[in-house]
């Protein structure tokens, strides 16, 4: 067995009302690991579909050469469902479990030598954790864990992002981590804890909740990681070329040269016309969202302070056009055809 192969397993939804969009990311981030995945197209792909994917997905899955099985949505749905991601039949030591909203930049393989094969390992979130300190103790004590001393801090904080600006002289920055990458040994029991913690939890405190309102699954991925510290198997942070978000480029904190994962946030879920969208305007889109955003990046700070941004922001700006062309790459070499 290649000892630095991984499972690779993305759990896109084919249930619910967002479809088309899921069907649009899958087939980006199946292009794209057929384009740039190097000697990672060597590892197993796994499609974890939540309900019967399109043709689409099934004919470029299978020129792939990823593995496609179809799963019902969990009761809860939304966030939730991501969980049916450890129910596949796992062809190696170690999982990696990422958002279908993922855009493979280059090889990945040596990821498990980045982080370490005992290793569970996940990114900080973009915030800090939403749930108050007060009702964060009764989910600990609920879950008769102690309250963690440690504090891990959020990447819009890292980066001192616009998006900051509403906790940052503060110093409540429990442990919380960003769900859209997960790495972890099969072995850890990581999948069977967070969906355990994700039951109690809704049980304790049912309004913890994410995006759109929808029940979130990064408070059970938090207390899960948390609870499997504290029985000795050890964390790692996922180095951030191989979880890079709009935030690092736009700070310069890391070039799409050296990216390895490139999670598009937000692509598919920006305000636009309908969920009818087709993928060339998703592409578009999302190029505007992320120009927009980088140019925002230090409007919390001083003027002097924004000055010095604006001179600089060009080669910033620039990597949105890179990430821009490579889409359209996907698009016309892969994606076009299956959509017409």
């Amino acid at each position: 067995m290649n000892t630095q192969a991984f499972d690779v397993v993305i759990v896109p939804d084919f249930a619910g009302y967002m479809t088309q969009r899921f069907e649009v990311m899958t087939l980006l981030f199946l292009a794209s690991w057929q384009e740039f995945g190097g000697h990672s197209r060597d590892m197993p792909l796994h499609v974890a579909c939540i309900g019967e994917p399109p043709d689409s997905v099934r004919t470029l899955a299978k020129r792939v050469g990823a593995h496609v099985t179809v799963h019902q949505p969990l009761s809860v749905g939304a966030f939730a469902n991501k969980l049916r991601g450890f129910e596949i039949a796992g062809k190696t030591d170690h999982i990696l479990l990422i958002d279908t909203d993922m855009l493979v930049m280059s090889d990945i393989q040596g990821l498990i030598s980045e982080v370490g094969p005992d290793c569970v390992a996940a990114s900080a979130s973009f915030g800090r954790c939403p749930v108050p300190a007060d009702r964060w103790r009764k989910v600990h004590q609920a879950l008769e864990m102690p309250f963690p001393t440690k504090q891990v801090i959020p990447l819009n904080l890292e980066l001192d992002t616009f998006q900051c600006e509403i906790y940052r002289e503060s110093d409540y920055f429990p442990p919380y981590y960003n769900g859209g990458m997960i790495f972890c040994p099969w072995k850890s029991g990581l999948g069977a804890l967070w969906l355990e913690h994700f039951e109690r939890i809704l049980e304790v405190d049912s309004n913890i909740t994410g995006p759109d309102n929808k029940i979130s699954n990064q408070p059970s991925l938090a207390t899960a990681i948390t609870q499997l510290q504290q029985q000795g198997v050890a964390f790692r942070f996922i180095p951030c070329e191989y979880h890079v978000c709009w935030q690092h480029f736009a700070a310069g904190a890391v070039t799409s040269k050296t990216s390895k994962l490139l999670h598009t946030v937000g692509f598919g879920r920006w305000p636009s016309k309908t969920n009818s969208n087709t993928a060339a305007d998703e592409i578009a889109i999302y190029l505007q969202n992320t120009l927009r955003l980088t140019r925002m990046l230090r409007s919390h700070r001083s003027w002097l302070i924004r000055l010095g941004f604006f001179l600089t922001r060009r080669p910033r700006l620039k990597e949105c056009y890179r990430v821009h062309a490579r889409m359209n790459l996907l698009y016309e070499k892969y994606i076009r055809e299956l959509k017409h």
